[in-house]
């Protein structure tokens, strides 16, 4: 099995694990999970930065490539296929956000578990999203 943790789930596995549900936590715990983190997460992290909206205690953005890779974390990057899909999902009324669109995207089209506690993501399920929160 492959999970994606989106950007909040990989947020708190590197800052406050108490916020990740027990379902999530036993998943990234599982030395038999394949974990990856999107590229999308680092760009969405990166804006944030700039504008002040996220700190990160102890972690340097710059450093967390690194840090993925030596606790065995696969980076994802985004292909072409996966960014012309976004023309085909529904945009949801109450759900527009394009960071979370563009990792949906990636764990249908990579056949990923997306762990996310974003309760709007749910309705992707019926597009084929694998959700586990």
């Amino acid at each position: 099995m492959k999970c994606l943790l989106d950007t909040s789930a990989l947020i708190w596995t590197l800052t406050d694990e108490d916020r990740l549900s027990r379902p999530a936590r036993e998943m990234i715990s599982d030395t038999s999970v394949i974990k990856t983190v999107s590229v999308v997460s680092l760009y969405e992290m990166a804006i944030k930065m700039a504008m002040k909206k996220l700190t990160i205690q102890g972690i340097k953005l710059s450093d967390l490539p690194a840090l993925l890779y030596s606790n065995g974390v696969e980076l994802i990057v985004l292909e072409p296929f996966e960014t012309v899909a976004l023309e085909k999902l529904p945009l949801k009324d109450d759900h527009r956000d394009p960071f979370d669109r563009m990792l949906i995207c990636q764990a249908i089209f990579r056949n990923l578990t997306l762990l996310s506690s974003d309760a709007k993501i749910a309705q992707y399920r019926e597009h084929g999203l694998s959700l586990l929160w």
